[in-house]
């Protein structure tokens, strides 16, 4: 069998936990770890695998003789299609396997184009058709992609620059006892205020984004006086659960109500039968990071959104 045909990985692997057999320095050497980038078209190009420890060894897919996925886990273009299920766009077109999105506020998730797999036509032409549908839409056009992934090329080319590094992180669901969260199957208009008055969160977050999801809980904590002084929401499907909206009011930061809230999401879910929860974050925020790290999230993979030069660069784009 050649290598190709033993190839067993791919792009859409990225995220998932791999061996790879390969040739360096004329031996052939095995290396366990999470593949974590691929750049070029499959199946040549160079694969990053992170390896315990954290370091990264990047391989030339011509030197492998053999790879494959050796536990189910979720790849990160799975992980990507199915946070949509918890974060529905309004508009939604496809360009092959490309996915555009538009709900008008300043979610990215929801108003970028999502490359996964492969576009109907060439990347460039696709390039230039994502450009022309958001202008249709009067706004810039933005695009979501694994990082580093198989399009950076293409995208620096058509003058697309990135704009966000960000990471989507996991974790197995827990059960959990949180008598201080407020746990709510409707989106209440006290809730609704307390987000959208916060120093964390997108001023025009729409209604629509916030319930969208087959099963949705919004978790808060009050103080004395019954204000709301820390806010999460998780969405679920019948693949995935996702949480997003975790705030906390600044004077009350550092005393634990950001983990309340977030054990509180897990166990919404846990309850509902999900065995994982997933989040997405900027990576520049590194305290947000390293709480979630405490509650035993993982990097699953690195993801950026890129902008079109053209079109003007908003100060602050928001996952």
């Amino acid at each position: 069998m050649s290598a190709i045909g033993r190839l067993r990985i791919s792009p859409s692997d990225i995220g998932r936990r791999i061996t790879v057999r390969h040739l360096a320095d004329a031996e052939l050497t095995d290396v366990l770890g999470h593949l974590v980038s691929w750049v070029g078209d499959w199946p040549t190009g160079v694969i990053g695998v992170r390896k315990k420890g954290d370091s990264i060894q990047e391989i030339v897919t011509g030197k492998i003789f053999a790879a494959k996925v050796i536990e189910p886990e979720i790849g990160s273009l799975d992980l990507e299609r199915d946070s949509e299920s918890t974060w529905v766009p309004n508009e939604t077109e496809n360009l092959g396997d490309w996915v555009l999105r538009f709900s008008g506020n300043e979610s990215a998730r929801a108003n970028s184009c999502r490359l996964d797999g492969r576009p109907q036509d060439s990347v460039d032409d696709s390039l230039k058709k994502i450009i022309d549908w958001y202008r249709s839409k009067k706004t810039a056009a933005i695009v979501q992609s694994p990082k580093p992934g198989a399009f950076d090329e293409a995208l620096a080319k058509n003058n697309f620059v990135e704009v966000a590094h960000a990471l989507y992180m996991i974790a197995p669901t827990i059960k959990s006892e949180n008598k201080d969260v407020i746990m709510e199957r409707e989106l209440t208009p006290k809730w609704l205020e307390a987000v959208m008055s916060s120093d964390a969160k997108a001023p025009r977050l729409s209604k629509e984004l916030l319930v969208s999801g087959s099963f949705v809980r919004f978790a808060s904590i009050l103080d004395s006086e019954n204000k709301i002084i820390a806010t999460g929401r998780v969405s679920a499907s019948s693949d995935l659960a996702m949480v997003t909206t975790v705030w906390v009011e600044e004077s009350y930061r550092g005393k634990g109500l950001a983990k309340k809230i977030m054990n509180a999401l897990s166990n919404a879910v846990y309850e509902i039968g999900h065995k994982q929860i997933v989040l997405q974050v900027l990576k520049s925020n590194v305290a947000a990071v390293s709480l979630y790290e405490t509650l035993g999230y993982e990097i699953h993979h690195d993801y950026a959104y890129y902008r079109h030069t053209k079109a003007e660069i908003p100060k602050k784009v928001e996952c």
